[in-house]
């Protein structure tokens, strides 16, 4: 794989105005249509009841995303990197996703210092470019997006924004059998809607994801816990304008930029 460095910042406003342009998502609403802010949410349902074990919140929302052909969503993430002497730095992305199955996908990821990549998958090609270093590159992949996109991730070391949701492996990763428990936390005003909170453990790893209620049970936050690295360094995302109507115009055509060179996506070794 290539990389460039963290703190060139040369050429980014027309790669991003590009990034926007090309992006025109419909929206599902995602924020509470009150006039009081985020903070002034409507009031739960009076009616008593028992609370949702948590499997059926997972399985519900991972059932509702595949029912859907396309799905869009905009993202910003932020983790940390754990320094020798023990400091962590905070770094934060902004993600815009596109997909439609079962074989076509596109995202733009801006990271803050104002480098970008554009990605596309389509008819088992896979095609990246970085900018501002001006460079991009091909690979074959399979055909069926889940697998391609588990493909670039594993074996060609390429960053997949929200890799669980789009690998098609969602199931296994927050329901298989290495998920010691899953447990419901509570309802939990966050973005905009009421949520149920979840969290669940895996190696390595302790997940939090807050589900939208309703007949929308998209996720609206994520926070990874990395417990078996040193510092125990956290991924945290919250999502915004999902949308299940993707037209067509949302994936632009690739073309290569001009002057871009192309470079070749190397499998990673690993020992």
């Amino acid at each position: 794989m290539f990389s460039y460095g963290h703190h060139t910042r040369r050429g980014f406003a027309s790669v991003w105005l590009l990034l926007v342009l090309s992006l025109m998502l419909t929206p599902v609403a995602c924020t509470a249509d009150t006039d009081d802010g985020p903070w002034s949410p409507p009031a739960l349902s009076g009616e008593a009841g028992e609370l949702p074990e948590g499997r059926d919140v997972v399985r519900q929302a991972i059932d509702f995303m595949k029912s859907h052909k396309r799905l869009g969503f905009e993202a910003v993430s932020t983790y940390e990197a754990v320094q020798e002497n023990g400091q962590k730095l905070l770094f934060t992305m902004l993600h815009r996703v596109a997909v439609q199955r079962p074989d076509r996908i596109f995202w733009a990821t801006r990271y803050d210092n104002a480098n970008t990549d554009m990605a596309w998958c389509k008819d088992g090609t896979f095609t990246i470019v970085k900018q501002p270093a001006n460079i991009w590159a091909r690979v074959e992949v399979p055909e069926n997006l889940s697998e391609a996109m588990s493909r670039i991730s594993e074996e060609y070391n390429v960053v997949v924004p929200f890799v669980d949701l789009l690998s098609g492996d969602t199931s296994e990763l927050w329901l298989g059998e290495e998920v010691e428990y899953v447990d419901y936390i509570g309802e939990v005003w966050a973005e905009g809607h009421w949520t149920d909170h979840v969290a669940l453990r895996r190696p390595g790893v302790d997940i939090q994801i807050w589900f939208r209620q309703g007949d929308q049970p998209f996720p609206v936050r994520l926070a990874i816990v990395h417990t078996e690295e040193e510092g125990n360094p956290i991924y945290f995302a919250r999502f915004r304008e999902w949308s299940t109507e993707v037209p067509d115009s949302a994936i632009p055509k690739f073309a290569p930029p001009e002057g871009a060179e192309q470079l070749e996506i190397a499998p990673v070794v690993r020992p």
